[in-house]
């Protein structure tokens, strides 16, 4: 029960951090913490943060921060165009970190497989060997 309640505390956080930037907490560009150290801040789950984070940024009121993980508070005044194009961008390297991801995986896999093929020609060399 506790646990149901920290997740959808997520309401909380975002009225929070609206209520930080409108008192000058946050200005336009910071880097806001990230979800883990504000979670343990105000007592929620890291999960809850986030949620947060991704309902402002749909709001406009936050932006991912291209050069570093995290999100920073938007410029009210920023033209729509480049909004749109940050978003953009943000959303390709997600993307792309995405895609890193299941290279590596793939990458494994083959190394497995290639692994499994040697062992095999390995042992049907000694077979081969061994016989009468």
């Amino acid at each position: 029960m506790e646990r149901m309640r920290k997740l959808l505390r997520s309401d909380e956080v975002v009225a929070r951090v609206r209520s930080d930037i409108a008192d000058g907490v946050y200005q336009p560009g910071d880097a806001l913490p990230e979800p883990e150290a504000l979670a343990t801040e105000l007592g929620v789950l890291t999960k809850a943060v986030a949620a947060a984070y991704q309902r402002l940024a749909e709001d406009g009121v936050l932006l991912e921060n291209l050069l570093t993980p995290g999100v920073v508070v938007a410029d009210p005044e920023l033209d729509p165009t480049v909004r749109s194009l940050v978003h953009a961008v943000a959303g390709m390297r997600r993307h792309l970190e995405r895609l890193d991801k299941r290279l590596d995986d793939l990458t494994e896999r083959v190394d497995t497989v290639g692994r499994g093929v040697r062992e095999s020609r390995l042992e049907a060399r000694r077979d081969q060997t061994h016989l009468p």
